[in-house]
């Protein structure tokens, strides 16, 4: 797979300020997601992102750290934090940026030390890929957190696309969840190739949690269908 996010990232910090990826998917109208905002500070995340990680402790593991904009925010802030992103080029753009702890792995078969918090955000869950891939992969996060460790993430209900012109929902009845989603990304004619990714609203991901005896605990939620939460 190209390294869409990597190769972004890059040329912004070397002074492409109008770097984007080209956000394409199988739901919804082609988006850009804007390399500045894989590097915007404390200040500029929403609400519900900040407290999450607020609620940050001890020994942290950010999954999927990409230029490591909560990593340093929480490094700077004197915690331990190991920033793993599976991108190269996102590792080495950490390390320049004063990241200490920086690994260049697959979150799957990661398993080298325990954290007091595991960090998913910008919907970080949906590396899992889909809902049913979602038990397992929690079960793999539960061998990397300490006693009393805690998983932080957030992500969003996209029921809210399936609201029709009088105001009611009306998702379509399949045999996949609502919030799977086939992702192609694209920049300077590289593309991702498709793969599988997801948003998880809080009722599901709280009734799988309890199967799994995990706790959850709502933090914040959005003004748009956006929360975070953790699972202890």
């Amino acid at each position: 797979m190209e390294d869409i996010f990597g190769n972004c990232c890059k040329d912004y910090l070397e002074g492409d300020k109008t770097a984007k990826i080209t956000v394409n998917s199988d739901i919804a109208e082609t988006d850009y997601l804007s390399a500045k905002y894989l590097f915007r500070d404390f200040e500029e995340m929403p609400e519900h992102e900040q407290r999450a990680l607020l609620q940050a402790r001890g020994d942290i593991l950010d999954i999927g750290a990409c230029a490591g904009t909560h990593s340093l925010y929480l490094q700077n802030l004197g915690y331990n934090v190991t920033s793993l992103d599976k991108s190269k080029i996102c590792c080495e753009i950490m390390e320049k940026r004063g990241l200490k702890n920086v690994v260049c792995a697959d979150i799957f078969s990661y398993s080298e030390k325990t954290f007091d918090t595991i960090l998913l955000l910008m919907n970080g869950i949906g590396i899992a890929g889909t809902l049913a891939n979602l038990p397992e992969f929690l079960d793999h996060l539960r061998t990397l957190l300490k006693p009393g460790g805690k998983i932080i993430f957030d992500s969003s209900d996209l029921q809210y696309l399936y609201i029709d012109n009088e105001g009611a929902f009306s998702i379509p009845l399949t045999e996949r969840y609502y919030g799977e989603i086939i992702y192609n990304l694209s920049y300077k004619g590289k593309k991702s190739g498709n793969f599988n990714w997801f948003f998880i609203d809080p009722y599901t991901i709280e009734a799988i949690a309890n199967e799994l005896n995990f706790k959850m605990q709502f933090l914040s939620q959005g003004s748009h269908y956006d929360y975070s939460a953790c699972l202890y």
